[in-house]
């Protein structure tokens, strides 16, 4: 596991910055440019989901134990608004269930006080803990 403030090389890569990562869950940040955009002007859906991915991922790591490795298994997502680039984007995840084996979790996309995305995950414990 990466220490708080270190999202991991693909997450570095897309510029996610963890803000916090505790027991109440975990909140990611990032500030799309326009590397980020579809072909239509808006933010790129696969940048919101590796956002989500990220973000549902601490969750499930700080609810602990330490070490554990539960990549997901499902992840639905509902697109309600349009981002765009040149402002912050802030992703707020809860592990809602945690099983053994499964884990639950709930996501929430925001820009500029607006909610661009809502999702629900499921990972499976593999090892740790």
């Amino acid at each position: 596991m990466h220490p708080v403030g270190s999202p991991g090389p693909f997450a570095a890569h897309l510029g996610f910055r963890v803000v916090s990562a505790d027991a109440d869950g975990a909140v990611v940040e990032a500030d799309p440019g326009p590397e980020h955009l579809n072909g239509g002007g808006i933010l790129h859906g696969g940048y919101l989901g590796a956002l989500i991915d990220s973000t549902t991922g601490w969750a499930v790591h700080a609810a602990g134990p330490e070490g554990v490795v539960a990549p997901h298994v499902q992840l639905s997502t509902q697109f309600l608004r349009a981002g765009v680039a040149g402002s912050t984007v802030t992703c707020t995840a809860r592990c809602t269930k945690a099983g053994g084996r499964i884990r639950a979790t709930e996501a929430e996309v925001v820009q500029d006080r607006r909610v661009l995305a809502r999702a629900s995950a499921t990972h499976a414990v593999i090892s740790g803990g």
